[in-house]
């Protein structure tokens, strides 16, 4: 036992004040004579013997009365055997676990609100003097202010479910810094959490002895859940009157395997797609929704399932945009020949926009609105339309190139340099066939599913030696392993390169059946149709694919509930981007509008690392705590009906000074009864 205030002791020494009005107090006694005094004198002794029993124990009580008040104003206390107890002003800070898995429950009902209540009751376990931070999750600068007792109180009880998951070792990072600025002489920190794996990152906590550290886990009953993990489209543009595949992936956190569990799809406020699926328990698996593209521009969407008591994974919003037609546009080097082959691939199909123009006579301002360039035969190209092309390229645009039969060493130097494209080197007449497909391609992959061994492929008569930037995809090799046609990928958008002319007398490909396919696929390709959907908190900065910003006006991002807000616009070279800044928003579909005009649909969603439930236990953690040797860490072990009165003796050990007053007040009704007794 140790004692919070020893000063107090001193007053011990008031013992003596009973000891000595005892032995100074005197009594006289009256003297009587009796004829026979034999009898009187043997009842005389009896009483007096008894009386100075009565005496004794009436002092001694009197003495324990007096010695177990000044103990229970010394405040004593058995401390805890993890940390030492001192006196002075506290500075508090609580972590309050606001993250979508405190929506759990177990026996005493939801996390969050235990959390909330445990965070009151150390709040309350102090004095009015102390300060106190109370942080969330959602780390405002407003939580990095120490508050007194009422303020504190007031922040505790607010605190609600969201977006932000934050690992551990942050929150014990920002709860230091606010400690850190205190005057007080002990500094302490709680965490209430559900203690999940995904956020306990032990490995990254750092021992600090000035401030202990106390750990109060809060577990679920039932660590199941059913989360949609992701969606994606099979295809990479959204044409009108498609028939798209959206894959959905959806996974078990649960042991339990699960069947039939309804799945639907809702676009534009319309339900379009639904399906079931089967899961075994602890696995993932992918579904697949149908549905046809009736309508041109921007939609939004959403994947739903019900699964419950955690239902913020329930839903996926998803955000995309239909086009009506692709535009593709040929800048002839002159060979009328082949122009006409490529021509053939697009004019007849009414998905596409086909123009042509002499590379000479080309308007740049075209561009804007053109998914694809196809440069035909040229022998070289203008500085000024070589820097437009480049712009094109890293805004999200598609060229293809075919040179010319004859090339000058420096003719396509402008436009390939700056793709990081050097040559050609040579140029080489020899026949020589298309050795393979590479159906590990993205680019391929998607047309065919396999490719026979016979298959016939295009013979080359006479190729240059480009040379592809490293990294560069080469998806057609000939057999001496030199690149037929490479794609270079170049900010957001593509560079094509073929290695041989389009001509009669440079091979047979303009009449294979993979020429057209190739083109079709750039085209398909062209454009990127951006994000399907963006994390909350993961993704600071969205890029607007394609968005151009005109006018003074301040775009206004516009969601769900009536949310408005104005998004900080950042020009970058790869175009437009908005950022969010790590904002509070709430998951849906948004638009971005500017004045009266919908520039573009996104999708915000929340993060799925909350949706594994998989936690560590009190054992597990402190087993974690010593293998790092973290000795100023803790973990309060006790049942959840308990947590309130475990709580009270966190900071100061088992307070005792309770039970000495209770035993003053006994040894005073003791004194009592010895009084009144020898009355």
């Amino acid at each position: 036992m140790t004692f919070l205030f020893p000063g107090f002791l001193w007053a011990l020494a008031a013992l003596a004040i009973p000891v000595i009005i005892h032995l100074f107090q005197l009594r006289r006694f009256k003297r009587i004579d009796f004829p026979n005094v034999r009898f009187l004198k043997d009842v005389a002794q009896q009483t007096r013997a008894r009386k100075k029993v009565r005496h004794w124990l009436t002092l001694l009580a009197r003495m324990a009365a007096l010695a177990c008040l000044v103990l229970a104003f010394a405040q004593p206390y058995i401390p805890r055997t993890d940390a030492p107890v001192t006196s002075g002003q506290r500075a508090v800070s609580i972590y309050v676990d606001d993250s979508w898995s405190m929506d759990g429950q177990n026996a005493e009902g939801r996390l969050l609100d235990q959390a909330r209540k445990g965070a009151q009751d150390v709040i309350m376990g102090h004095s009015a003097s102390d300060r106190f931070q109370v942080l969330t999750g959602r780390f405002e600068g407003r939580q990095q202010v120490l508050t007194g007792r009422d303020e504190a109180l007031a922040s505790a009880a607010q605190a609600e479910v969201g977006p932000f998951s934050r690992p551990l070792s942050q929150v014990l990072a920002r709860q230091a810094e606010a400690l850190a600025r205190a005057e007080a002489p002990v500094r302490r920190r709680y965490l209430f959490t559900d203690l999940q794996r995904a956020s306990v990152d032990v490995e990254r906590w750092t021992d600090d002895t000035t401030m202990r550290t106390v750990i109060v886990p809060l577990s679920s009953a039932a660590p199941d859940n059913l989360s949609i993990d992701s969606a994606w489209f099979a295809s990479p543009v959204r044409r009108l009157g498609q028939s798209e595949e959206l894959h959905v992936r959806i996974r078990n956190h649960g042991e339990q395997a699960l069947e039939n569990v309804p799945l639907k799809l809702t676009v534009d406020g319309r339900q379009r797609a639904g399906s079931t699926f089967s899961v075994e328990g602890g696995a993932a698996v992918d579904t697949i929704l149908h549905f046809t593209n009736d309508a041109t521009g921007d939609h939004w969407g959403s994947i739903a399932l019900t699964d419950r008591p955690v239902t913020f994974d329930d839903e996926l919003f998803i955000a995309y945009h239909t086009a009506e037609r692709l535009r593709v546009t040929l800048l002839s080097g002159g060979d009328a020949i082949s122009d006409k082959s490529i021509e053939a691939v697009f004019a007849g199909d009414s998905s596409h926009v086909f123009t042509q123009f002499p590379y000479k006579a080309f308007d740049l301002s075209t561009l804007q609105r053109t998914d694809l360039v196809v440069l035909n035969g040229l022998a070289e190209v203008p500085s000024g339309l070589a820097g437009a092309l480049k712009s094109f390229v890293d805004e999200g645009g598609s060229v293809a190139i075919f040179p010319a039969a004859k090339l000058d060493g420096s003719g396509l130097a402008p436009l390939l340099t700056p793709f990081g494209i050097s040559g050609p080197s040579r140029t080489d007449t020899a026949a020589m066939k298309v050795d393979r497909i590479d159906l590990e391609e993205p680019f391929y992959r998607e047309v065919f599913s396999t490719m026979p061994r016979n298959v016939e492929l295009p013979l080359v008569r006479l190729r240059h030696a480009f040379v592809p930037r490293p990294g560069a995809d080469q998806l057609l090799r000939l057999q001496d392993g030199s690149t037929f046609l490479s794609a270079t990928r170049s900010g957001r958008g593509k560079v094509y390169m073929c290695a041989s002319p389009l001509t009669e007398a440079a091979g047979n490909f303009t009449r294979h059946a993979l020429f057209p396919t190739s083109l079709l696929r750039m085209a398909e390709l062209s454009r990127p149709m951006g994000m399907l959907y963006h994390i909350i908190g993961d993704e600071a900065t969205i890029a607007l694919d394609g968005v151009e910003m005109s006018g003074e006006g301040a775009a206004h991002l516009k969601g769900p509930q009536g949310l408005d807000l104005v998004p900080e616009l950042r020009r970058t070279p790869a175009g437009n981007a908005i950022v969010l800044h790590d904002q509070d928003l709430l998951p849906g579909a948004y638009a971005l509008v500017l004045e009266k005009d919908t520039l573009q649909m996104l999708a915000l969603d929340l993060p799925r690392t909350e949706s594994d439930l998989s936690a560590y236990s009190p054992e597990e953690l402190q087993r974690a705590l010593e293998q790092q040797g973290l000795g100023s860490f803790s973990v309060l072990d006790t049942a959840p009906g308990d947590l309130s009165l475990s709580l009270k003796d966190l900071d100061q050990g088992v307070k005792l000074w309770k039970w000495f007053l209770i035993a003053a007040l006994l040894f005073l009704a003791l004194e009592i009864l010895f009084i009144r007794s020898e009355k």
